[in-house]
């Protein structure tokens, strides 16, 4: 099972990510400030982070760079209420994986999901 962390300063966005998630069988945690989430990855070690970019104790960029110096393998996808192409190519150059705008489409959540758990199962399978 794939455990999942969402970080998002609005805590609507983190319980609605939550509660779909753990209806489709996901393990997630949800923090709603850079810190506590950088403690709870350091503790925990998700398989794949959710991160807004905009958050009011650090910037999801700041949040990115933390998190890749410490686990540059972790995967981390961008949310954002802003869609900018040329913000998402400086995302993808910094590590995130991905890049997802708001409002969310949870079809593509899952679907990109899906291909992360079809990933993890193949390595534990080797």
């Amino acid at each position: 099972m794939l455990s999942i962390l969402t970080i998002d300063d609005e805590f609507a966005i983190c319980e609605l990510i939550h509660d779909f998630l753990k209806k489709k069988g996901y393990k997630v945690r949800s923090s709603q400030s850079g810190e506590e989430a950088l403690r709870l990855i350091n503790d925990e070690r998700p398989d794949i982070v959710f991160l807004d970019l905009m958050m009011p104790d650090m910037t999801g960029e700041d949040i990115l760079r933390k998190i890749k110096k410490l686990h540059p393998d972790l995967p981390v996808i961008m949310l954002t209420g802003f869609s900018c192409e040329k913000k998402a190519i400086e995302l993808l150059s910094q590590g995130a994986h991905d890049y997802i705008t708001k409002p969310i489409n949870f079809y593509h959540l899952e679907q990109y999901l899906s291909f992360w758990k079809q990933l993890s199962d193949a390595e534990h399978t080797v």
